[in-house]
C-alpha cells in the first residue's frame, strides 16, 4: 500500500463498538415502559427505521421517538418522549467514551502527519454528542449521514470528508468495519480500503454486511501503526 495523504474511519465498529443488537433492542423496550407501548413492537420499529433515521429524515430524537411511538399505538407526553429519548442518549454517550488504545492509534497517526476524517452512518443523537467525545478532540473533519441526507456508499458522504481535508479520494484511506456496504462505496472512489474485524465480529449483526469486499483486512486497531506505509508518511 502506498502512503496516503490522510485516513478516513468508519465510526460503528470501527472507533467504538457496534451496539449490540440484544443490548439495542434492550434499551428500547426501556423506551417503551416510558412511553405505554408494546416493548417488542417498539423495538422492532426502533431497528427497522434505521434507513431514515441514518438519513435524518425523522427530524430530531425526540420527533423520531414520538413518531414511532404512535405507530405502534401510543400516545406519549412530552414527559414521556423526553425521558425514553434520554435512555437512548445516555447509550449512545456511552458507546462514544472510545477508549485508549483506540485513542493511541489516533494519536500515533496524527503525530505521522496524517489527517483524520469520521465518515459514519449515524442517526441525530450522535452528532449532537460528538464534542463530549475524546475522539471529537483527534478527527478534524465529520461527515455525519444524518446530517448530509446521503449514506454510504453513497459516493457524496466519503466526497464530503475529502473535501473538507482538501485531498482527493484517491489520496485517501478508508478503515471501516463492512457495515453498510462501506467499504466497497470507499473503493470505487479510488481510496485505499482496508477492513477491520477483530476477533469474534458478527457479521450477521450489521446492516447490509459488505461481503462482496475481499481486499486487505485487519484484526485490531493498532495493525494500522504497523503499516510500512506510516513510516513513509511521517
Amino acid at each position: 500500500m502506498r502512503a496516503p495523504a490522510a485516513v478516513l474511519f468508519d465510526l460503528w465498529g470501527t472507533l467504538v463498538p457496534a451496539i449490540p443488537p440484544s443490548e439495542r433492542d434492550a434499551v428500547s423496550r426501556e423506551m417503551a415502559v416510558d412511553l405505554g407501548v408494546d416493548g417488542t413492537a417498539f423495538a422492532a420499529a426502533y431497528r427497522d427505521s434505521y434507513r431514515e433515521r441514518f438519513l435524518g429524515v425523522t427530524g430530531s430524537l425526540e420527533e423520531t421517538v414520538r413518531a414511532l411511538a404512535e405507530a405502534c399505538g401510543g400516545a406519549p407526553t412530552v414527559a414521556a418522549v423526553t425521558a425514553a429519548a434520554a435512555r437512548r442518549l445516555d447509550l449512545t454517550r456511552r458507546l462514544l467514551e472510545s477508549d485508549d488504545p483506540t485513542l493511541a492509534v489516533l494519536d500515533g497517526l496524527l503525530d505521522a502527519g496524517l489527517p483524520l476524517a469520521l465518515v459514519s452512518d449515524s442517526s441525530v443523537e450522535t452528532p449532537s454528542l460528538w464534542p463530549e467525545s475524546p475522539l471529537s478532540e483527534r478527527i478534524w473533519v465529520t461527515a455525519f449521514s444524518c446530517l448530509l441526507g446521503v449514506r454510504k456508499p453513497d459516493p457524496a458522504v466519503y466526497l464530503h470528508a475529502a473535501r473538507e481535508l482538501d485531498v482527493g479520494p484517491t489520496d485517501c484511506l478508508f478503515v471501516g468495519d463492512g457495515d453498510g456496504r462501506e467499504l466497497s462505496g470507499a473503493a470505487d472512489l479510488g481510496m485505499q480500503v482496508v477492513r477491520l474485524r477483530v476477533p469474534g465480529d458478527d457479521p450477521s449483526a450489521r446492516y447490509d454486511d459488505d461481503r462482496s469486499f475481499t481486499g486487505p483486512t485487519i484484526t485490531a486497531l493498532n495493525d494500522l501503526l504497523k503499516m510500512p506505509w506510516l513510516r513513509r508518511a511521517k
